[in-house]
């Protein structure tokens, strides 16, 4: 693939060319652009002003993003890990991956994420296509949206469409024999606005095993229903066939395979014996791939200004997850066995579905004093079974109350102070029930020094309940339930604008985590693969992005990221936490003349500790992607996409080599 990019990527480029008629001497100057307002996603706390970054509709097109994994790579802070089932998932300030929640308008996404896998929580599976901005709110935020997570929100909010109803139509191609079609329609009239998406994508990867075959649906519509009052309903729907890529050994070059012990692999003795007694078995599995793998997510959202004091929205939701999980067992294979105990091919069906209601209202007891209060509930059930004639099943039901109360002390200081109870009860068909309920409390205060330069400070405790699917594992392997992990968490910011066109952010933060909830990765281990608790773990590290337009035609960012994660066990004994990068960079610029705009990123990723025996350690590495635009007129745009420009050797993983330069073009058409 790599050897024939330039035969792939040069004619689609001089096509671009040809077809957009570039004119880049003769250009003249482009309109002045404006500094994009940044908004904190909050019923009523526009100044809670948490280290929060905004991704909007513009930036997503500059980075040539296709999902959401992609659209944050960005991000200071984030960390874009390939988890478990190769699932593209993000880490936010060294949190485990399924300590970030993720909202669609409001309604939660991923409904098995924290209760039963979070392999299905695929970052890579949202499609960016209808989405307004990103927010991603980092360290201790507002407490409307919990605080069962270290890591932080993340916050989409979709398109509404505006004026007569139009189509908008996206082709594109490119390496790995991959795809990505969309056609959308949107518009709006004096009662209602609209905006809907369906699309489909397929590609090979750049590894063996590697196929995906992906078709999406998304929109909302909203009701005007007076002067006061508004009712939402939005959806969203994908389903995808999805190969896993097997591993590669780094020295070898060969496929590795992965060493389980639940799939009916007969395994081979390794001539070692465990502190019990027991054989220690290798399991050997390749091939994995999701079948049928569908989410859905539905919700109806009800928003009233009561009063001049009062307003309150009400959101009700259904969500369903669903997919078949197979693998194929290389030992059977090799003994030529395929029976039920012992299958050539492993199959494991995972279900869930689940409602949820919430309540919010906030009532402004004077001008400078806002209540915020509201209520949650969601229960999920889940169930599994197995080629095996295994079968599980269960329930997660969470309840949270909570009341924030926000003051503005004169002209430059607010303070937020809020409060969260919530309670879980986990039911599991062949187990003892479990409850666990905790209650947060956070705090935050903004002060304006003067016109150009802002202090933040926040702390809040937060709080992770162990997942019905670590309770179920550990069970069936003997091993003790870990306990809830909980946090401290502290950040100190400092925002300086030096003038309308440039800014400076700085953030240092802390998170002094309890209990924190690993799995045990060490194959000698007789409970490897089950979960435990870590004494404690220290995060701390520190945040700056510049941003600065140059002139009318340039504008960039830097962003730089340090990152310092120990854990602490009980004796004492401290050591790096793994699987996380002590430094990260990131860069970009962007030109644009007429009606041509180029755009450059660059990612810089620091050594990051493994859990591999072998390979105990990943190199650093730095990419750079190209992205080209050019606008024929108002309704033909032309794009090409040019991912790792200089074609690095880098691995994501252990045995993981990331791609090497790979292309995207395509053509959007408004009709």
């Amino acid at each position: 693939m790599r050897k024939n990019f330039k035969k792939m990527v040069i004619p689609p480029a001089l096509c671009i060319c040809l077809f957009g008629q570039f004119n880049l001497v003769m250009a003249e100057d482009s309109k002045e652009v404006t500094l994009e307002a940044v908004e904190v996603h909050s019923t009523v706390l526009k100044d809670y002003q948490v280290t929060t970054e905004v991704i909007t509709a513009e930036k997503i097109k500059e980075m040539g993003a296709t999902n959401l994994a992609e659209a944050l790579e960005s991000v200071p802070g984030l960390y874009m890990a390939r988890a478990d089932k190769a699932a593209r998932l993000v880490r936010i300030r060294g949190a485990a991956t399924d300590q970030t929640k993720v909202y669609i308008d409001g309604m939660p996404v991923f409904p098995l994420s924290g209760i039963a896998s979070n392999s299905a929580s695929d970052l890579a599976t949202v499609p960016v296509e209808n989405i307004e901005k990103i927010e991603i709110i980092k360290g201790p935020g507002p407490v409307q949206y919990g605080t069962d997570y270290k890591g932080g929100v993340i916050l989409i909010t979709t398109k509404n469409g505006k004026g007569p109803g139009q189509f908008n139509l996206n082709l594109s191609g490119g390496s790995h024999k991959s795809f990505d079609n969309y056609i959308s329609y949107s518009g709006s009239d004096n009662k209602a606005s609209y905006y809907i998406t369906a699309g489909k994508k397929q590609g090979d990867g750049h590894l063996n095993h590697s196929e995906f075959d992906t078709e999406y649906f998304n929109g909302k519509i909203k009701w005007d229903l007076g002067k006061e009052s508004k009712l939402t309903l939005s959806g969203y729907y994908m389903t995808t066939d999805r190969e896993i890529p097997n591993g590669i050994d780094q020295i070898t070059g060969q496929e590795t395979t992965t060493d389980i012990n639940w799939s009916g692999d007969k395994g081979v003795w390794t001539g070692k014996y465990d502190d019990k007694g027991k054989k220690i078995m290798k399991y050997a599995a390749k091939d994995w791939k999701y079948s049928d793998f569908k989410q859905t997510n539905i919700a109806l959202q009800f928003e009233e200004k009561a009063s001049n004091k009062f307003k309150y929205d009400i959101k009700v939701y259904h969500v369903t997850d669903a997919n078949d999980l197979s693998v194929y067992n290389v030992t059977n294979a090799n003994l030529g066995l395929n029976t039920s105990t012992n299958p050539l091919r492993y199959n494991s069906e995972w279900t869930s579905k689940g409602n949820g209601i919430e309540f919010t209202g906030d009532f402004q007891t004077d001008r400078n004093n806002t209540l915020t209060f509201g209520a949650k509930y969601n229960k999920i059930d889940w169930d599994s079974n197995d080629v095996l004639n295994k079968y599980d099943s269960g329930s997660d039901k969470r309840t949270g109350y909570y009341l924030q109360d926000s003051w503005r002390l004169g002209d430059k200081t607010d303070l937020t102070m809020g409060v969260r109870h919530d309670q879980v009860q986990q039911s599991f068909r062949n187990y003892e029930d479990k409850d666990e309920d905790t209650t947060d409390p956070v705090f935050n205060i903004t002060h304006r020094l003067d016109e150009n330069n802002t202090l933040r400070f926040s702390a809040g405790k937060t709080h992770n309940f162990v997942t019905a699917k670590q309770v179920t594992g550990n069970i069936k392997a003997g091993a003790a339930i870990p306990d809830p992990e909980k946090a401290k968490n502290y950040e100190l910011g400092w925002k300086h604008n030096f003038d309308e066109k440039s800014s400076l952010d700085v953030a240092i933060f802390n998170n002094k985590i309890d209990n924190r909830i690993d799995k045990i990765t060490d194959k000698s281990n007789p409970l490897y693969n089950t979960f435990r608790n870590i004494f404690k773990t220290d995060i701390q590290g520190a945040e700056l992005e510049y941003s600065r337009y140059f002139t009318k035609r340039l504008k960039g960012f830097v962003n730089y990221t340090y990152l310092d994660a120990k854990d602490t066990n009980e004796a004492g004994v401290k050591s790096r936490a793994a699987n996380l990068p002590e430094n990260m960079f990131n860069y970009g610029l962007t030109y644009t003349v007429d009606k041509f705009r180029a755009s450059v990123f660059g990612h810089y990723l620091g050594n990051v500790l493994t859990t591999d025996n072998t390979y105990k350690k990943l190199d650093s590495y730095h990419t750079v992607d190209l992205n080209l635009s050019y606008h024929e007129n108002k309704n033909v745009e032309y794009y090409l996409h040019v991912n790792n420009l200089f074609d690095t050797n880098y691995w994501e993983k252990y045995d993981f080599p990331g791609d090497g330069i790979n292309f995207m073009a395509g053509i959007n058409i408004k009709m």
